[in-house]
């Protein structure tokens, strides 16, 4: 939740409307975030997902038409549901934003493959574009907010600031899943305080 509302960064595709059609697509999902984490994205298919959730594979392409669209909405799914999370607060203090920062990590660990989509996201390049787009939504909606509060900082540094922002965030919160001995807690503070450091004017 932002103080804007939503971030305007939306799925691409056909999402269903219909409940049954919509538990359908998210089973097919979660289907193959756990896939990615047990063989990867090299080996995973559509067959494979589509065993996996229990529907038939002419099932799986009425939503998707081939794996990299699968893979696609997968990645979008967690980019849309991590957004939701960011606090469009320019003033928060660093507490707040090492909580935003854990309730990343939280939602992660409780997504499918969480994780692993987001290597994925940042390793196959047919797919990266949709980690950009997001992160340079979510920049450009605090980029805003720091502009509402102060219209007398230059648009473009500040758009370049909440970017680098974004990505501090984001590269903390892939340290913790790759570094899984590394203490928590002090690494997302020390994150916080970077973010903190950067956005202020």
């Amino acid at each position: 939740m932002t103080e804007e509302g939503e971030i305007p960064f939306a799925m691409s595709g056909r999402k269903p409307v219909q409940k049954r059609a919509q538990a359908t697509w998210n089973r097919l999902l979660d289907a193959a975030g756990s896939l990615l984490e047990e063989v990867g994205v090299e080996r995973i298919s559509t067959n494979l997902v589509a065993a996996r959730a229990g529907v038939s594979p002419p099932t799986l392409y009425h939503y998707f038409p081939d794996k990299y669209a699968l893979l696609a909405a997968l990645g979008e799914r967690l980019m849309v549901a991590q957004n939701a999370l960011v606090v469009l607060d320019p003033e928060q203090d660093e507490a707040a934003i090492a909580a935003v920062l854990e309730a990343h990590v939280t939602l992660t660990r409780a997504t499918p493959g969480g994780a692993w989509i987001m290597r994925m996201l940042r390793a196959v390049p047919q797919l990266a574009p949709i980690r950009i787009a997001s992160h340079r939504a979510v920049a450009h909606a605090l980029a805003e907010r720091v502009l509402a509060l102060d219209p007398r900082q230059d648009p473009q540094s500040t758009e370049a600031r909440a970017r680098l922002c974004v990505d501090l965030g984001y590269a903390a919160i892939e340290l913790i899943f790759d570094e899984p001995d590394l203490p928590e807690a002090p690494a997302l503070a020390d994150a916080a305080r970077a973010i903190r450091a950067v956005i202020a004017p």
